[in-house]
């Protein structure tokens, strides 16, 4: 274990790290990276069921959740914890009233795609994280973003300490899913492979941890276990009943809304697919099913 993410008790909260160094000096960001429908918004809930831990959801569309959604009905996208608008959200307007205190600014007006500010202490995300953390009393913070783009980004601002957990889905399971919501085929192949491609090359010399889907449906507590432990947290029971827990998770899917902890896993790919899409699926992830890790934490 990689001793930048080992820590003591942050703000009472046992760890397994048993005495080590105080270890993280910046904003502690859990970063999940991957391609869509893989499973982010499952792991960045049972994550955010974690006492020590604040998952945010898709932070990258932060914006977008403050907008208009239905300009005939004037309806705005709901928060996770059931308000009907994060501006009607009692957490989400603590956070904006943090971000006014640590810089001036109302959270809608910082815009998480802006990567242009490199000085940390002007950078949305920067000010936006650390607003999370202060409204929330937690220690750590999750982005479910999963872009390549924008892990590249948050890694390189020097007041934010970012773990990333590399999230793998089943391509055939992956594709599929994101075929039946967006339509296309070939072009989904593509993307898969360089995704992960992505993710990998920017990781290889980084401390992170690989987090299958199968795995986090199958056996969650080992595969979130892989995630904590390199932070020096404990699995907490809590978030095997990850419904059951607060959440103000940002965009992401609809299951953030459910209140059943059931684990399905989704094989609907085996009937949805035909055996030649699913020879060209094999076929044209070749190269990350033979190279891409299985669960577990990454020293290097």
């Amino acid at each position: 274990m990689d001793d930048r993410w080992s820590i003591s008790d942050p703000k009472g909260v046992s760890n397994s790290a048993g005495g080590g160094p105080e270890g993280l000096s910046g904003m502690r960001v859990i970063y999940i990276a991957g391609a869509s429908h893989s499973g982010s918004t499952l792991l960045d809930l049972m994550l955010n069921a974690h006492p020590a831990i604040f998952a945010g959801g898709e932070v990258l569309k932060l914006n977008r959740q403050f907008e208009v959604k239905n300009k005939r009905r004037e309806t705005y996208a709901p928060c996770a914890c059931g308000a009907p608008s994060l501006w009607q959200c009692p957490f989400w307007t603590k956070v904006d009233a943090c971000t006014r205190a640590l810089a001036g600014t109302p959270l809608v007006d910082l815009d998480m795609q802006d990567y242009s500010e490199v000085d940390a202490s002007r950078a949305p995300n920067v000010i936006a994280f650390k607003a999370m953390a202060e409204a929330s009393g937690k220690p750590f913070v999750v982005d479910s973003s999963k872009l390549p783009k924008r892990l590249t980004y948050l890694m390189g601002l020097e007041d934010l300490d970012v773990y990333p957990a590399h999230l793998i889905r089943e391509p055939k399971g992956q594709i599929h899913s994101v075929r039946r919501k967006h339509g296309g085929f070939v072009k989904h192949i593509f993307r898969y492979e360089l995704i992960h491609a992505q993710i990998s090359h920017m990781l290889r010399a980084v401390p992170h941890s690989v987090v299958r889907y199968e795995d986090l449906v199958r056996d969650p507590k080992t595969a979130l276990e892989s995630v904590l432990a390199p932070l020096g947290l404990d699995f907490d029971p809590r978030q095997l009943a990850w419904a059951e827990a607060e959440k103000h998770e940002v965009a992401g899917n609809r299951m953030r809304f459910d209140a059943s902890n059931a684990l399905v896993l989704d094989t609907s790919w085996r009937d949805g697919l035909s055996a030649a899409q699913k020879l060209a699926i094999d076929t044209g992830t070749v190269l990350s099913r033979r190279t891409l890790p299985a669960t577990g934490a990454v020293s290097s």
